[in-house]
């Protein structure tokens, strides 16, 4: 007699059932992966900071400054021999290639800057030249790229002037998506008798941002006297979006996010503006302009919370921590009103005071 043997296998029915069951751990293991993901570039990015802290500590040693100025050809010159970008390459750290993973701006705001901005060579407020040509060995001259533009007169938008830009700049590594705190960069405001900004140069508008109304960059000296811990002043930290590429520089394209340069600094609640005082307000009193100053709060939207609603902040002591977005606005609020106009969603705390420094004064 013949024996039948049964074919063993899986029925269509079961095979739904397996990748059915598949796709259910799937989907149960993707936000786990999202999240193991995003905690992996908050790391890197953290470890970015650290080195750049690093940096910043040996800049100290040598020049008793943290750095020697903004990422800006608007506000401190030329890009490739001033601001902290340069100080760092300099040191043979490569900050166009250590970049915050997280963040969506992929290059700074300060290449629109060196791409349209037309800068004369009478200007006096501002050295955007640098340094002066000369001859290499071989005869041929060494010219700044910023120089170059000028001297060249490069037209802004011009395709001569966004290759030099992209050439000498963009892939000599002197790019960044981190914002310096107003900290860093001005550390302190000059003001007049009266309370109001002022320049110590003739002819020159104050402002905020100018070197020539501030104390300049960070010193070991006055962060060692502030008011409170090196641990609390801070630096750098995850840069918040500006306005789009004017025109495809490396990778990026034209219209894609960039990174803002510096964090505007002290400004009154909720205008987010500087105080202005009549002329003979005095100091003292309910109605003087410190009472006024007193009042305002660092403006530090320049800051995004790009890791999954936390930014990572380095500080002077070479600390890096990571405050949360709470309310989910995009913005890091550290005590203002919120209002149309300045984009907080409400008035909660994210920046609490006892965590990092908000006035306008070190001391």
């Amino acid at each position: 007699m013949r024996t039948t043997k049964n074919r063993s296998g899986f029925s269509l029915v079961e095979l739904l059932v397996v990748v059915s069951i598949i796709g259910m751990l799937v989907a149960m293991l993707f936000p786990a992966l999202q999240r193991a993901r995003a905690a992996s570039r908050q790391t890197a990015c953290a470890s970015n900071l650290r080195q750049f802290g690093i940096g910043f500590a040996a800049h100290a040693q040598r020049n008793q400054t943290y750095c020697s100025g903004a990422f800006s050809w608007k506000h401190d010159g030329c890009v490739t021999e001033v601001g902290w970008v340069a100080d760092l390459v300099e040191q043979g750290i490569p900050v166009g290639e250590m970049l915050c993973p997280s963040n969506p701006a992929r290059i700074s705001a300060t290449y629109n800057e060196l791409l349209n901005m037309i800068v004369s060579t009478s200007a006096t407020c501002v050295d955007r030249l640098g340094s002066p040509a000369r001859t290499a060995p071989d005869g041929s001259p060494i010219v700044n790229p910023c120089r170059a533009i000028v001297e060249q007169n490069l037209a802004p938008g011009s395709y001569e002037r966004r290759a030099l830009v992209e050439n000498d700049i963009y892939k000599e590594h002197y790019n960044t998506n981190y914002t310096t705190s107003w900290w860093l960069v001005r550390s302190g405001l000059l003001l007049d008798k009266s309370g109001n900004i002022k320049s110590d140069k003739p002819g020159c508008a104050p402002s905020r941002m100018a070197l020539h109304s501030t104390l300049g960059p960070l010193t070991p000296g006055r962060a060692d006297t502030a008011s409170v811990s090196t641990s609390f002043i801070p630096l750098l930290g995850c840069g918040g979006t500006s306005s789009p590429l004017a025109m495809p520089i490396g990778n990026n394209e034209a219209g894609d996010p960039t990174a803002m340069s510096t964090t505007p600094g002290p400004a009154t609640n909720p205008e987010m503006d500087a105080p202005k005082f009549a002329d003979g307000t005095p100091q003292g009193g309910a109605d003087g302009w410190w009472a006024a100053w007193n009042a305002t709060r660092q403006d530090f939207r320049g800051f995004a919370p790009v890791h999954c609603g936390a930014c990572n902040v380095l500080f002077a002591d070479g600390s890096v921590r990571a405050f949360a977005d709470g309310n989910n606005d995009g913005l890091l609020n550290d005590g203002f009103q919120p209002t149309p106009a300045n984009g907080f969603a409400d008035a909660e705390i994210e920046l609490p005071e006892e965590m990092i420094l908000s006035k306008w004064y070190l001391r």
